[in-house]
């Protein structure tokens, strides 16, 4: 009986959830700040690689649906990363699984193996999008393994957050935001940050750059609809 409770929460679950993304987001009135460094993306066609903390995961995804670029996401290879995958599928773009985290400490887990195909993506003109605190945190603490992507590729991180006046913030690990529909909400682009340089001085000023600017851009929008920021 569990084995089918599962079975029917990975096959009904990422309908439900595609239905509310929607619902939610043409339902809310929206503000946009730094919504030029997306379109600049979009105009220049040049690989990037998006990035957003994993407590804004949830509204992502219609944003990936109208930018036309051939996205994919970096899903955790477990049962929740296998419904976020096939939610994220339902917006028309594809997934690979593993963690954000180190890949050379993460390969039982897929680390290695999807660092390995994201980096051929990137190489290949495709785009990323990775929550670099995730699949387990610690919360807003980027992992190097989004750095190490952008310093073996030279394509840049965009920083990207959301944030709507309704919503629940839950007791996870991450916090996450559960977004409701009839209010007013924001995306927050940051401006693109430029890959570095592969040294390891480098490459951790890089990462504290990036885990600042997604705090930045968060907490932006938090405070344009009303919202407590979350410390």
């Amino acid at each position: 009986m569990r084995a089918l409770g599962n079975a029917l929460k990975e096959r009904v679950g990422p309908r439900i959830a595609a239905s509310y993304i929607r619902f939610v987001y043409w339902t809310t009135r929206w503000q946009w700040d730094g919504r030029e460094h997306l379109q600049k993306v979009i105009d220049d066609e040049a690989p990037v690689t998006v990035a957003f903390w994993h407590c804004r995961l949830l509204l992502m995804c219609p944003i990936m649906e109208f930018s036309s670029l051939p996205i994919r996401v970096l899903v955790s290879n477990n049962r929740d990363g296998e419904i976020i995958s096939r939610v994220v599928q339902k917006f028309g773009h594809d997934t690979i699984r593993g963690s954000g985290r180190n890949p050379k400490k993460m390969k039982a887990k897929g680390g290695g193996g999807a660092a390995l195909a994201m980096l051929r993506h990137l190489l290949n003109g495709g785009h990323a999008a990775i929550t670099p605190d995730g699949p387990r945190g610690p919360r807003c603490i980027a992992q190097p393994g989004v750095i190490q992507l952008a310093a073996q590729t030279g394509s840049p991180i965009l920083p990207l957050a959301y944030s709507t006046r309704w919503g629940r913030t839950l007791g996870s690990w991450d916090r996450f935001l559960v977004a409701f529909p009839f209010g007013r909400g924001a995306y927050v682009i940051g401006e693109p940050i430029p890959a570095p340089e592969k040294d390891e001085a480098s490459l951790e000023a890089h990462r504290v750059r990036v885990e600042t600017a997604l705090t930045e851009v968060m907490n932006r929008a938090d405070r344009m609809v009303g919202r407590d920021v979350v410390s």
